[in-house]
């Protein structure tokens, strides 16, 4: 009995997707075993390899769980590549007979009025995709034929609604630029030029590396940047003015110092993968490049449109200008810098130079307060840290200035607000493994204070680093951190944060640099100060609070934050401290945030054989994506580092 036509078609389609469907999972398997091996960072944020990590990587896991071969797991991609291959094989051949025994070997018969000897005419190609090339066509189709001249118009047609629908991205242009870069060269060596300009050039670079620039067209003096997202173009300038100032202190050989203009816009652009910036012609970039040759040195211009869209719209000034018909938003580290007449509202210059000058460093004479000033701990992003001495009891305390001199006048009543409420609540907490706030105030120009004890000690980040530089002489193991000691570094650190989240405190930042060590061993967490406090409303809703290597997949995703997402960040300091990796590092905050949402780092063990098997387990439940899956609290986690600690078996499972 002949089968039927409908038969042999579905099973024609079901050969061909089957054998398609199997060659893309080789291939996407064969990706994924390539990528083990050295490769540019930048690949692993392409939206491609993204989708392979998403939809391999669970089975690679999950065959790790079930296989338990350390040596063969960096094959497990190449043997599942293989296998698919070998069941597309057997599949095409095993459908292939079936349909070959299935189908009669003679001949159709003719249609109607056409002799069976009879030569048949010519086939006519016509193009199944979409060309954008119309002489293709014409050399393609007869234009006898009036079937052809049918599809030729039809091509047309689709050519032209192709063309007309092209894709335009949202894109955020900046624009940096040199100020004087001729007269910086002016009297100056060969080699002075080189070696500076070299290091001003690799510190821009690197910047956009981490803040994940798309596209960059780079001139003799300045570089035109694409990024796909505002808040990263913001941050990539605002970290280039910043390292402005420690380049030119060590890297820079020329008499005078190098200052940049920054401009940006954002908007709507026909751009692709392989587009060249540098052939791109689009009135949202020219608006860029206007925004940076207005704008004042050392500061970074923006339009009205970006400004109403970020987030953290914190430090930036409404300036009195218009470029391109857009109103401008101005950002410096020192408000000094945008002249008098650009400001507008209620900020004056006399407020400007009195925050100017809260942020130099005090001689030995000055005073914030009624405390005496001793000297300069440190400086980093948020404010300014004094080992100070108050007269009233004669201790030694630590004074930590915020940076809050250029917001407006509105954001900085409602920064401090919210300040001096989570000061306040840190300031209730007393616990050997938490600083100790004992007051809270403002300078004379306004800025915010906190007074803290004074530990003598040093981060964890610096004790982790002079072990690791120790390891790479060969003196001791190639470890951070002995397991006892990091075991016990994070017990205390986990009693420390149940005893603030029972008391509604969350930290949001918990890493190496704030966490400091006393002379004796003993873990105190710093910046308590500037949590979040659980269940408040007013706090930074949307800002990205916290260092990115550090953080949970829920803090990167923007939602809600309790004690657990601590603990997330506490596991990754305990990984890096066992094995002397952070599980989560990369050279862009694109690659990180896939990372810490979507990547398993390895099994610790298999980076340090020396540490207990549990490790494994507690540092699983640790750095579990999903927060149920987690420590439920701060005291269950440092009861299982103690059964590490002390060799025996732990509870979770």
């Amino acid at each position: 009995m002949k089968p039927s036509s409908q038969f042999l078609v579905l099973l024609k389609t079901s050969r061909r997707i089957l054998g398609a469907a199997l060659l893309i999972i080789a291939l996407g398997f064969l990706a994924l075993f390539g990528l083990q091996y050295g490769h540019p960072p930048k690949w692993d944020s392409f939206w491609l390899v993204v989708q392979l990590h998403q939809l391999g990587d669970p089975v690679l896991n999950q065959l790790d769980a079930w296989l338990e071969w350390p040596p063969a797991t960096r094959y497990y991609p190449l043997a599942l590549a293989v296998l698919a291959l070998v069941l597309r094989s057997l599949a095409d051949s095993r459908l292939g007979a079936l349909q070959k025994s299935l189908t009669k070997s003679k001949p159709k018969p003719a249609p109607l009025g056409v002799s069976p000897m009879a030569t048949p005419p010519p086939a006519v190609r016509i193009p199944t995709t979409v060309d954008t090339n119309p002489s293709l066509i014409v050399d393609t189709i007869p234009p006898e034929s009036e079937y052809a001249r049918e599809e030729l118009l039809k091509r047309y047609q689709e050519i032209e609604e192709a063309l007309k629908s092209s894709q335009r991205k949202q894109c955020t242009f900046l624009s940096v630029d040199l100020v004087e870069s001729t007269q910086m060269k002016a009297d100056a060596g060969d080699t002075e030029i080189t070696v500076s300009f070299r290091s001003y050039e690799d510190m821009v670079k690197k910047v956009f590396r981490q803040y994940g620039a798309w596209k960059q067209a780079w001139t003799p003096d300045g570089v035109m940047v694409c990024f796909l997202q505002k808040e990263l173009a913001v941050g990539a300038a605002q970290r280039i003015l910043q390292n402005l100032t420690p380049l030119n202190a060590t890297s820079n050989r020329l008499r005078t110092p190098f200052r940049v203009r920054c401009g940006m816009h954002e908007g709507e652009v026909p751009i692709y993968e392989d587009t060249n910036l540098e052939r791109l012609a689009d009135r949202v970039i020219d608006i860029a490049g206007h925004m940076q040759k207005n704008a004042n040195p050392n500061t970074l211009w923006l339009s009205e449109h970006v400004y109403e869209q970020l987030q953290d719209k914190s430090g930036f000034f409404a300036l009195d200008k218009v470029v391109d018909g857009h109103k401008v938003h101005g950002w410096c580290l020192e408000p000094a810098l945008l002249s008098e007449d650009t400001y507008v509202g209620e900020v004056v210059p006399a407020t400007m130079a009195a925050a100017e000058a809260a942020i130099k460093t005090p001689g030995p004479e000055g005073r914030i307060g009624r405390y005496e000033i001793l000297e300069e701990l440190g400086r980093g992003a948020m404010g300014t840290v004094y080992r100070a001495r108050d007269p009233q009891i004669e201790r030694t305390v630590a004074i930590k200035v915020i940076q809050s001199g250029n917001l407006p006048p509105d954001e900085l009543r409602e920064y401090k607000e919210r300040f001096y409420r989570e000061a306040r609540a840190a300031g209730q907490m007393s616990h050997p493994g938490i600083v100790t706030i004992h007051d809270m105030g403002e300078n004379d120009a306004g800025q915010p204070f906190l007074v803290m004890e004074f530990v003598d000690g040093v981060p964890l980040e610096q004790l982790v680093s002079a072990c690791e530089e120790t390891s790479a002489t060969g003196a001791s193991p190639a470890v951070a951190v002995e397991a006892k000691d990091a075991f016990e570094i994070a017990l205390q650190v986990a009693q420390a944060l149940d005893y603030a989240h029972g008391r509604g405190v969350i930290h949001r930042d918990i890493k190496p640099a704030n966490i400091l060590i006393t002379s004796d061993g003993k873990a105190k967490i710093l910046d308590f100060g500037v949590a979040q406090l659980a269940g408040t409303k007013l706090t930074q809703v949307g800002r990205l609070v916290g260092t990115p290597a550090f953080m949970s997949p829920e803090q990167f995703a923007g939602g809600t934050v309790d004690a657990r997402s601590d603990l997330f960040s506490l596991g990754t300091v305990l990984y890096w401290m066992c094995t002397g990796e952070n599980p989560f590092a990369a050279d862009s905050l694109t690659v990180v945030a896939f990372k810490v949402s979507q990547s398993r780092p390895p099994a610790p063990r298999k980076l340090n054989s020396t540490l207990p098997p549990e490790v494994d387990i507690v540092l699983g439940r640790c750095l579990a994506k999903n927060p149920e899956k987690r420590y439920p609290s701060g005291r269950a986690l440092a009861n299982d580092l103690g059964a590490l600690k002390h060799g025996r078996p732990v509870t979770s499972s």
